[in-house]
């Protein structure tokens, strides 16, 4: 293996890391949650992301519901936003790109829930890392466009219809959207620009 594609497995580690940092922090909180957090956070060289896994002590279950909850200011699942789209066939295409890699998460969420797509992006860039270690060439290519897949049909859409709902929440669990919005979005981020901040 090249020095290059060593240190292209490495990045890509770190993308994996840090997309499964995100979705831990857009679960619900629950007994281990912050251990997992804790841990989780000090593999990540992301300074946006390890701030606001720093601030997860406003993370709790009520402030979770009342951001998330059923009745509460922005809908967790892209479902919600699948307009005139048959819900039933937006879940069977997300369930068929989960099968397709084997992705069994083990979450009390449904499978379009942020947390879980967003959990799904860091295994494939998990899958990508091991290909490219491996010399997988061929493998590493499909996790990739698999990926890139997804987020532009799946997380986009989600993320998309949550940020117009977000206000001006200060909650970690806010400013973890918005750490998403700037990654699904390539860095381009107009609810940050107009807060003024990085909502971190």
């Amino acid at each position: 293996m090249s020095i290059a594609s060593n240190r292209n497995a490495i990045d890509l580690l770190a993308q994996a890391a840090s997309w499964r940092l995100a979705s831990l922090l857009l679960e619900r909180p629950r007994p281990g949650w912050r251990d997992e957090i804790e841990k989780l956070s000090s593999e990540i060289i992301d300074r946006e992301l390890t701030a606001c896994a720093g601030d997860v002590d406003d993370g709790t279950e009520g402030v979770y519901h009342r951001l998330f909850g059923p009745g509460g200011a922005i809908s967790p699942r892209e479902v919600s936003y699948c307009g005139f789209e048959d819900p039933g066939h937006l879940m069977a295409e997300i369930a068929s790109f989960y099968d397709g890699f084997s992705f069994r998460p083990q979450r009390e969420e449904p499978m379009d829930h942020i947390s879980v797509e967003t959990g799904f992006v860091g295994y494939l860039f998990l899958k990508e890392a091991y290909a490219r270690r491996e010399g997988n060439q061929e493998a590493a290519t499909i996790a990739e466009q698999a990926r890139e897949r997804f987020m532009k049909e799946h997380l986009a859409r989600c993320v998309d219809g949550m940020q117009k709902r977000i206000g001006d929440s200060a909650s970690h669990f806010a400013n973890m959207l918005l750490w998403v919005v700037r990654m699904a979005t390539g860095g381009s981020n107009d609810v940050l620009a107009a807060r003024g901040d990085h909502g971190f």
